[in-house]
């Protein structure tokens, strides 16, 4: 059974742009649509551009990550829990329960970046939940010990956050059946978000 592991995070939170609200995915219950492959150049903007979009992926569905699309594992929106949810891997969902305005995961053999917008406790905020973390489990659900975690990040009273790993190991076998949730305040043993497979 794989080890967990600790790895390193980016985080960009706070307040998105219109322009640029994650990934541009338009909701939690929404899903992910096969984009025509298309090559980005300079153009006007010059180089300054085209490493703004490298950046923060606003001109791609995707994001930059797609860049990675032939080792791509999981693409997905994200949906929020209530408290009915079931449990999956051993972990419950949240006591509270979750909206979210809009919510994306990209993971790839080597990377993994999540964007959540608006994770928030209807007429509550972000309540005691200061922080954020994400796991990747793989295989059948009696496996309680996820691939990876990232570390926390923190999640702003809007309920927005980033977290971006370029460190991920996946088993040698591969990832079979991907799940990523996130959990609140670095507790494992709960999740507030998990990816919608779609």
């Amino acid at each position: 059974m794989p080890a967990t592991k600790t790895i390193a995070t980016v985080l960009t939170a706070g307040s998105l742009t219109a322009g640029g609200a994650l990934l541009a995915f338009g909701g939690a219950a929404a899903q992910a649509k096969p984009h025509p492959h298309k090559h980005h150049h300079p153009g006007a903007m010059g180089m300054k551009h085209n490493k703004q979009w490298m950046k923060d992926g606003r001109h791609h569905p995707g994001g930059p990550w797609m860049m990675y699309r032939h080792n791509l594992i999981l693409n997905s929106t994200l949906a929020p829990s209530t408290p009915t949810d079931p449990t999956l891997h051993g972990v419950a969902p949240g006591t509270n329960p979750w909206v979210l305005s809009n919510g994306h995961v990209v993971v790839t053999t080597t990377h993994l970046h999540l964007r959540v917008h608006g994770l928030l406790i209807p007429g509550t905020g972000t309540g005691a939940v200061k922080t954020v973390d994400a796991s990747l489990y793989c295989g059948a659900d009696s496996s309680s010990t996820p691939v990876a975690t990232t570390a926390q990040v923190p999640l702003s009273s809007t309920g927005n956050a980033t977290i971006t790993d370029t460190q991920l190991t996946l088993p040698s076998g591969g990832c079979l059946a991907p799940i990523v949730l996130v959990h609140p305040n670095g507790n494992a043993a709960a999740y507030i978000a998990v990816d919608g497979q779609g």
